[in-house]
């Protein structure tokens, strides 16, 4: 609470001193080392985000490696007696005996690393976090004597206003004595303060570059110890496998990487489970659009039948009607209405016309369904014709889709319909 009533008091003057309506004090050296320090506390926060992210890296690189080498054990160890790889691919017998021998090797230096590791965080990442709160405490500190020095500036302005004011009255007296008393107390806290960290901070920074040179040589020697088992793992799994490390260049690699696949990738793209399955409406459409624009056979049965009638003899002439006849009936006589009662009771009640029935109800105006779109996650380049292709990030209109993420939907792009995977993309 009363922390909060001092700031409460200082919020006045420090809004006036930034407006330049008071005068605010300055200090050029320890705004140097106040600098300096600021310096430091950011390089220390980096170096333990760096220090993390490096532990990190490290521990995902040997877990990625470890993962790669036992998905590559069992693609190249298929069920027993299934299927005979080193019967059916004697040329690979090479790379199938040496998949173990590597997943081996791979959890073995993700073991090693481990303690490696641990040794990171306990004597580089702990020894910096102490450090840090170390320099916390000074911040809080520096933190302090700014809010003495914003005191003693209020106060000095205060005292110097009330000593230029020519009338004084006897309240103004009683105010002065009171503001003298207490810039003197503010001046005293502000200068023991100000003192002191200005002795102290050049110190704090001599004995912490002491502090951070073996740090920066243990991390560089944990480094090099890991990189060093690296290879030395790396080394003993080549010698043990018979593979030839000499230092090849990239170009190299890939040309001997292109030599030994062979037509295998082409024997993979002919299978037919690898070919996308097509509906029988888009084969039909297909077929038809091969074929080019044609007759349909509606009108082809009917232009054939036009065709098979043959025109008449130019000297036919159709036989004339018959003639009419005496034996038929004559029409009936013309209707007379009689002039009875009951007769003119029917002719009222003909001229009373029924009530009109009443109008049907309008429907109600359906309101067309909202479009939906969904956010591509990756490319897709059209394999068929029909397929829609897009880049990630793109927003397509769903025209059909199933509840399966794994069909193919219907959608719409820039004017253009197609079909696309439905695990390509996400709710908008």
């Amino acid at each position: 609470m009363k922390g909060f009533v001092k700031s409460v008091k200082r919020t006045p003057f420090m809004v006036t001193s930034k407006v330049g309506m008071s005068k605010k004090s300055n200090d050029p050296e320890f705004d140097d080392y106040q600098r300096h320090f600021s310096s430091m506390e950011q390089a220390v926060e980096k170096l333990l985000k760096d220090t993390k992210a490096f532990t990190d890296a490290v521990n995902h690189l040997f877990t990625s490696g470890a993962g790669y080498a036992s998905h590559f054990s069992v693609i190249f160890h298929p069920i027993a007696g299934e299927y005979d790889l080193l019967g059916k691919h004697p040329d690979a017998a090479h790379t199938i005996k040496s998949v173990e021998k590597y997943e081996t090797a791979m959890e073995e230096l993700r073991s090693v690393v481990a303690p490696e590791l641990e040794l990171i965080e306990s004597r580089i990442v702990a020894p910096t976090k102490e450090f840090q709160s170390v320099m916390k405490t000074i911040r809080k500190t520096i933190t302090k004597r700014d809010h003495k020095l914003v005191d003693y500036d209020r106060f000095n302005n205060s005292l110097t206003k009330l000593r230029d004011k020519k009338e004084k009255s006897l309240s103004d007296e009683k105010n002065l004595f009171k503001l003298e008393q207490d810039f003197e107390m503010a001046t005293n806290e502000y200068d023991y303060i100000n003192t002191a960290l200005k002795q102290d901070l050049p110190r704090f920074m001599t004995l912490s570059t002491q502090f951070i040179d073996p740090l920066f040589h243990s991390f560089f020697y944990m480094q090099l110890n890991i990189f060093y088992i690296l290879l030395e793992k790396m080394n003993n799994f080549s010698e043990e496998a018979k593979y030839d490390i000499s230092n090849l260049p990239g170009n190299e690699i890939t040309s001997n990487y292109e030599s030994q696949r062979s037509d295998a990738w082409s024997q993979i793209e002919d299978l037919n489970i690898t070919k996308r399955i097509i509906s029988t409406s888009k084969f039909v459409q297909s077929n038809r659009a091969a074929a080019g624009p044609g007759v349909s056979r509606t009108t082809s049965s009917t232009s054939s039948l036009a065709s098979s009638r043959s025109p008449p003899p130019s000297g036919f002439k159709k036989p004339p009607p018959p003639p009419f006849a005496a034996s038929h009936a004559a029409p009936p006589p013309p209707y007379t209405p009689s002039n009875g009662p009951g007769s003119a009771a029917a002719s009222a009640a003909a001229t009373k016309k029924a009530p009109p029935p009443p109008p049907p109800l309008k429907p109600k105006p359906k309101l067309a369904p909202k479009p939906q779109f969904v956010v591509a996650l990756y490319d897709f380049a059209a394999q068929a014709e029909g397929d829609l292709s897009f880049n990630s990030g793109d927003r397509i209109e769903i025209v059909e889709k199933t509840a399966s993420a794994e069909d193919w939907w219907t959608g719409k792009l820039n004017g253009i319909q197609g079909v696309f995977p439905g695990n390509y993309v996400q709710d908008a």
